[in-house]
This record gives structure tokens, sequence and C-alpha cells, in this order.
């Protein structure tokens, strides 16, 4: 008993705020199961340590001097495009992941070393001991008080990498402050990231803009998949939490546009499926009484978007995703700056995505959702104008569909 005891304590999670959520037992049974997991994997770590050897790469590495660390799938899109990148190059690297389900741990190469770090605690210890010189994450907040992940000793460069195009105002306080170079989308970070190293007496970060790995992998898909654009469907797209469309502005505005001939699809944002199960329930429920409105739960947006005429959306970065690989117009809604405490945008002077949201479409307010929803989607499709949307994103984001190549060899030329 008291050994269950212990395994229960080892495995058991943090309180943990902004995006990791290592899970928890909910019952007794499942937390033997993940300690036995657990010890497992170490005492297969230890077996392979000691009597194993491992295969000398091409390259002649013995130990890879790049990490990438990710918290599990929904950081697929982003780390898939660089670990190809890196395989066509023959670049060893190594791979962890806190979730076991993670596709990319099952990814065979020799370049690749890839590892689940464990279950709760015994993970979050292991990554914070990571033993690579160059980690790269898109993790904010490692090494922020009060957050389970730190920065190990032995990294010597903490690199981030963005996981979407919404500038840092839409992250945490703290986010960035312990990380050494920035990989950005597109100038655009440039000026909040020195704000904020000058309000908070930080070093000056190595910031270079080289594009964003994720909109890779989505480009691709979209090249890949049949156009089924439909001429009267719209897209929902809400982000989780307080500042969700979907919890501002609930699900009745958008039941009326499908009762106007419009097919709806609603995408939650997919945190919401783990975090906000009533949001979820209560959207299964209104939306299964009327057949021209649907939910989109998977992994990948590609598919919805094809579809889609339009998006609604909020401060979602999917919109400029949307924006940006369909050319589709976008309509905004306002999210009160009261609904996102705690956030990076309390310390900046400007928001880069308040004026970007313009360039990509109209921006409403709840008084003119109200007034006349259907008629500002009927405006927004006829006014639309596909080269404007196309010169802003030319002159906003770095080597589009292509920035996982242009990243590894920034990287294999400047940290190794």
């Amino acid at each position: 008993m008291h050994i269950i005891f212990i395994l229960a304590l080892i495995i058991a999670p943090a309180s943990a705020y902004a995006y990791l959520d290592p899970g928890s037992g909910a019952v007794l049974i499942n937390l033997l199961i993940a300690g036995i997991a657990a010890a497992a994997y170490s005492l297969k770590g230890i077996f392979l340590r000691l009597f194993g050897k491992e295969a000398a790469p091409k390259t002649g590495r013995k130990v890879s001097d790049i990490a990438i660390f990710s918290e599990g799938p929904a950081y697929l899109h982003t780390f898939h495009p660089l670990i190809k990148s890196f395989i066509a190059k023959e670049i060893r690297i190594a791979y962890y992941s806190l979730d076991i389900e993670d596709p990319l741990l099952k990814l065979d190469s020799p370049f690749v070393d890839n590892r689940f770090l464990g279950f709760g605690a015994m993970g979050r210890y292991r990554a914070n001991n990571l033993r690579e010189a160059i980690v790269l994450s898109t993790t904010p907040n490692i090494g922020s008080p009060g957050y389970p992940i730190k920065r190990s000793p032995k990294t010597r460069r903490l690199i981030h990498v963005f996981h979407s195009l919404v500038d840092i105002s839409m992250y945490r306080k703290g986010s960035l402050d312990h990380y050494d170079a920035v990989i950005m989308p597109g100038d655009y970070h440039r000026k909040p990231i020195r704000e904020i190293e000058a309000k908070r007496s930080l070093p000056a970060k190595d910031l270079i803009a080289l594009g964003a790995p994720y909109l890779d992998h989505l480009v691709a898909e979209k090249l890949a998949r049949e156009n089924i654009s439909e001429a009267k469907c719209i897209l929902i797209a809400s982000s989780w939490g307080s500042k969700g469309l979907l919890k501002q502005y609930g699900i009745r505005p958008f039941i009326r546009l499908a009762e106007r001939g419009y097919r709806v699809i609603i995408r939650p944002h997919p945190h919401s499926l783990n975090h906000e199960p009533k949001l979820i329930a209560n959207l299964r429920k209104e939306s299964t009484a009327n057949p021209a409105i649907e939910c989109d739960f998977e992994l990948s947006p590609v598919k919805s978007m094809s579809r889609a005429s339009l998006m609604i959306s909020d401060t979602s970065s999917v919109r400029f995703d949307f924006a940006f690989i369909f050319e589709k117009p976008v309509i905004t809604l306002e999210i009160s700056g009261t609904e996102m405490p705690g956030f990076e945008r309390d310390d900046l002077s400007e928001i880069w995505m308040e004026k970007a949201a313009q360039e990509i479409g109209k921006v409403l307010s709840k008084q003119e959702l109200k007034r006349n929803l259907e008629a500002e989607v009927e405006q927004s499709l006829k006014q639309f104008y596909a080269p404007r949307i196309r010169a802003f994103r030319d002159a906003n984001v770095e080597n589009f569909g292509c920035a996982a190549e242009n990243i590894v060899d920034w990287l294999n030329r400047t940290q190794t």
C-alpha cells in the first residue's frame, strides 16, 4: 500500500498555467498503471545505458547537440516540418515529449533520438534536466516562477519558435523572459519583445525572423487536398478560456446563420476538449438540433478551412492562417482586454494583432453583431479583395510555406 501511495505522489501533476496540462489520474488504478509505465520506461533507459550500444549517426556525432522539447501532439504541426528538415540535412537531434501519445515519438530515423520523458512529476523532472546544450521549444514561460518546467542547467541556448502568428500580447507574462533567442514568424515581433526586455531590464535576445514552420505543414496539407470550397459555408473558430468567442458570444448568433441558409462549421480550440468540458457538452447539445450545423474536433483545421468561404473568429491566430493560406475573408469579433488578465499585452504600448485584424477583414463589436450578422457576412464576401491579403502576408511573414528549411539552415550555421 505504501508503494502505491509513493507512486501516486511521484506522478501527481503540479498546478500549472499557460499551455501545459500533464494530466491527472482520476482513480487509484490509473495512478498505479501510470507509475508502472514510468518505472518500466526508467528501467529500460538504465538498461540501455548500461548494456546497450547506440549506433553512431552518419554525421559522426555520438550525442546530439540540439534538442526539441514538446508538450505533445498539439504541436505536431510546428515540429514535424523541422524534424523532416533536420533528417533531410542529416543533422542529429533529440526529440523529447511529455505525452506518450505524441505521434513524433514513433518517427524512425537514425538522426532522431525521440523519447517520452515520463508521466507527471517524473516527466517534468526530466524536462528540467535535459542534457543538450541547445534546446528548441514552443512552450512559453519555461523558467517562469511557479511554472513546472524549468530551464535545464545544461542548456546553453534556449530558443523559442512560435506555434502561431500571434504576437506576444497573447502570451502570459514572463513568457519569453528566460529564452536566449526567438525565431520569429516576421519582424513585427521585434518591437514588442524589445519593449518587454526594456521594461524588465532583461538582456537582449537574439531575434531572427525566419517564418513559422507550422505554416509549412498547413500549406502542404492544403495543396494535397482536393478543393472543396462551399459558397455559403461559414467556419466559426474559437479560442479557449474567457477570451473565446463561444464563451463571450455563445452559439445563438451562429444558429441564426444556419437558419438563414448557411452551412455552419463550429471549431472549438483543441484545448477546450480538455479544459472546458461543459462548453463542449453544451455545444454538442445545441448544434445537433440543426442539420446545417456541424462541429469540427479534428487536430488539423485544413479540411474545414478548405470548405469555408468565410471565417468568424476572435483573438485566435487561426484567422491569419485562414486568410494567408486560403486567401478568404475573416470577420473578427471583439474580445475585451479585461478578459485577458496576466497577459503580456498589459505591458505593451501597441498590439500588432489589433491593426492586423483590420487588414484581413472586418472587426465587429457585440452591438454590431447583434444588429445584423448576416448582412456583415454577405458584405464581407462581396467586398473581399484577395491581393490585399496576399500583400499584407508577404510584408509580415518570412519564408511562407518553407520556414523549416530556413530555420534548420540557420541553426546548423550558427549553433554547431
